[in-house]
């Protein structure tokens, strides 16, 4: 037997974050509203006071996150980290963390929504100050967004529907790579597993004489990200011995 692939659990990421705590266009410490296209993702609340801000098809609302608390959500789920003091939440995102791989989509204006070559260039960020800049233009379309739902719902599935078809139109080209990247990360890691469901009631235990393990210290903030400065445990979500690659 062949020795299996260590993948963190349903090969998810896992992030550390500690969110952006400047105060964006309406006054409040944020990350950035962004939405994804293909994963579910969780917060889980390590310290701080703060929430999130959503807005989905039943329009806007705020979810307080105490201390230890758990928030899930799916696709095509606004989202907005909101941060009152030093808020911080470990990340679990499902996939092989493909949001890293182009799957978040910022809520710009709609001008900059409709033009591919504007919206790239926004969403490029390689310095503190350029994610901050980042982070406030997606503000202002996030909350043209919420202004929409105020008017009516109508106003506001509408808005939220042309933001849904403008992400479909420029992630396009990385749609097969997001294939690829589910294929041989979760589709694999459960297929995996039924395989030795199916070994287990054959009566063989070959698999668990392969157990492996993988540590990962603490380390500081490192990265900066959409919502604030990261700490990527996992990423990818396969561990393969140095120089080797799927």
């Amino acid at each position: 037997m062949s020795e299996p692939l260590l993948r963190m659990p349903g090969a998810t990421l896992v992030t550390r974050l500690k969110v952006y705590d400047t105060p964006s266009p309406d006054g409040q410490g944020s990350g950035t509203p962004h939405l994804h296209l293909a994963c579910t993702e969780m917060y889980f609340t390590l310290a701080g006071v703060g929430g999130v801000e959503i807005i989905d098809n039943d329009g806007f609302k705020f979810i307080e996150l105490p201390q230890f608390s758990a928030f899930v959500f799916s696709a095509g789920t606004l989202h907005r980290l909101i941060s009152r003091d030093n808020l911080e939440v470990l990340i679990v995102m499902q996939n092989s963390g493909l949001p890293e791989r182009g799957d978040t989509i910022c809520t710009f204006k709609k001008e900059v929504m409709a033009d591919e070559l504007r919206y790239h260039k926004a969403i490029r960020a390689s310095s503190l100050e350029d994610a901050y800049r980042r982070r406030n233009e997606s503000v202002d379309g996030f909350l043209e967004i919420k202004a929409a739902f105020e008017r009516s719902k109508e106003e506001g599935r509408a808005a939220l529907e042309e933001l849904y078809t403008n992400a479909q139109r420029l992630t396009r080209s990385k749609h097969k790579d997001w294939y690829e990247t589910v294929a041989k990360g979760a589709f694999a890691e459960a297929q995996d597993s039924l395989h030795q469901i199916v070994e287990l009631t054959a009566g063989k235990t070959g698999h668990l004489k392969l157990a492996q393990h993988f540590f990962r210290p603490s380390e500081p903030y490192n990265t900066v990200g959409y919502c604030g400065k990261l700490n990527r445990y996992f990423d990818p979500a396969t561990f393969l011995p140095e120089g080797v690659k799927l």
